[in-house]
């Protein structure tokens, strides 16, 4: 993959991940960091592997499933759209305190 090819994918990936409902932000991950280097700096939480292009957020609601699910798939058509046939690993590494508040572990109180 051609370097600028390689920014502009990290970029969409980022941007259909980011703008899936339930995901608050990308995150750029703990001791290994979940970024891809792009000229002048780094695109947070996209990982671009060999075999798999890692995406890793934190959500603003639960359940977690239909979320996870929405990134797979969002995704998955920006990678399609780009004749990739890596797979998508979502890591959720962050839940939004607003998250637990109102969803199933919280009292709903503010």
């Amino acid at each position: 993959m051609v370097g600028s090819d390689r920014v502009a994918l990290a970029r969409a990936v980022a941007a259909a991940a980011g703008a899936t409902p339930g995901v608050s932000r990308l995150v750029a991950g703990g001791l290994i960091p979940a970024v891809t280097h792009v000229p002048g700096g780094t695109v947070p939480g996209v990982r671009l592997g060999s075999t798999a292009v890692s995406v890793h957020i934190a959500v603003d609601r639960f359940p977690l499933e239909p979320v996870i699910t929405g990134v797979v798939h969002a995704v998955g058509a920006v990678l399609s759209g780009a004749d990739d046939r890596r797979r998508v690993e979502v890591v959720v590494e962050d839940v939004e305190d607003s998250a637990l508040r109102s969803g199933p572990f919280g009292t709903g109180a503010s």
